[in-house]
């Protein structure tokens, strides 16, 4: 492992251990946690910012100053969108950091969004829609092979982007694409999400877990440093809660998400160290040990090394292979390779 992510990891597992650091130690740690939207998070962590060094404190108090400003941001965009469909009658469930900042869950510290993404019912979609686009948000398709890609294939809409504000909404009707395979029970995720102020909803906390394991597990891993320290606050949130565990299994039979929380339970633990009881996603093996340590903490320098590189590109392969069917993922990659060679300069 390169010395700046196990710096990273030990700053999240142990911030005391940041007080520890000699210069090179913070000129290895400042842009590693940078590059992976965790410099705020760790500004969370410091009880006594006197012992930092004066250019590490002003690096947090920065990030901290952003974090704010994004949040604020996020919470107006959700107060616009439940106003925007209130007058539909539809649940706007709330998914990812915009659930964790409106519910006040440990993943939202310090913790910046670029989107807001929710999910409402499938049959709602198209009064959905409307309402959205009556209020600003417009569809950003740039292709009609876009428009197939995510209506007919995708668990989402077309992204939305608002006009004035230049927000970026996800309308979601379900958290994993249905021509995967996976069978998410839909109905479920919206019947038992939980009611949040401000007119909005967010998943029960086993849907919350799954979904989180499945974004970060069932897709590129790529950097993705951050989404496992959501999984790893959820489980550790949660799993103080009597009945949790067994009902976070149970929920993941239920969708079909065995594997992903599987392997979000043995990376939580590997690069985390999150307390999971024994016998939960013990089924995951070393198998993709390998390709998750180089890809998932991919070095700080714009230049990863060859083993990260090759990791990217097989975890890039995987991720849309677990999201379609063989056939329908060569006709996607092959439209995709065109695209990128005609946008090419001759």
């Amino acid at each position: 492992m390169r010395r700046e992510n196990a710096i990273l990891l030990a700053a999240l597992r142990d911030p005391a251990s940041m007080t520890r650091l000699d210069a090179a130690g913070w000129n290895l740690l400042i842009p590693s946690a940078r590059m992976h939207g965790l410099l705020a998070r760790l500004a969370t962590y410091v009880s006594d910012a006197d012992a930092l060094p004066d250019a590490a404190r002003r690096q947090f108090d920065n990030a901290t100053i952003a974090a704010a400003a994004n949040q604020t941001g996020l919470r107006f965009e959700i107060d616009r969108v439940a106003r925007a469909l209130a007058p539909t009658g539809t649940r706007i469930v709330l998914l990812k950091g915009g659930a964790f900042l409106q519910a006040g869950l440990p993943p939202s510290r310090g913790r910046s969004s670029t989107d807001l993404d929710i999910l409402v019912p499938r049959a709602d979609l198209p009064r959905v829609e409307a309402a959205l686009i009556a209020h600003g948000w417009a569809l950003h398709a740039e292709t009609e092979y876009d428009e197939h890609y995510y209506r007919d294939w995708m668990h989402e809409i077309p992204p939305m982007v608002h006009t004035e504000r230049e927000a970026a909404l996800d309308v979601h009707h379900t958290i994993f694409p249905p021509v995967a395979g996976i069978r998410i029970d839909s109905a479920a995720l919206l019947a038992d999400a939980v009611q949040l102020d401000g007119g909005v909803w967010a998943l029960c906390p086993t849907d919350m877990v799954l979904h989180s394991a499945v974004h970060l597990f069932g897709e590129d891993i790529t950097g993705r440093l951050r989404d496992l320290l959501d999984l790893h606050d959820l489980l550790t949130h949660f799993g103080a809660q009597p009945g949790f565990w067994d009902a976070l299994q149970a929920r993941a039979r239920l969708h079909g998400l065995a594997r992903p929380l599987a392997y979000a339970v043995r990376y939580s633990r590997r690069f985390m160290g999150t307390a999971v009881p024994a016998g939960v996603g013990d089924d995951a093996g070393p198998a993709m040990d390998w390709l998750v340590g180089q890809a998932l903490l991919h070095a700080a320098s714009d230049t990863p090394g060859l083993g990260a590189r090759i990791a990217q590109r097989v975890l890039y392969v995987r991720g849309h292979w677990l999201k379609m069917p063989t056939g329908m993922l060569v006709r996607h990659l092959w439209t995709k390779w065109r695209r990128r060679e005609e946008d090419v300069p001759v």
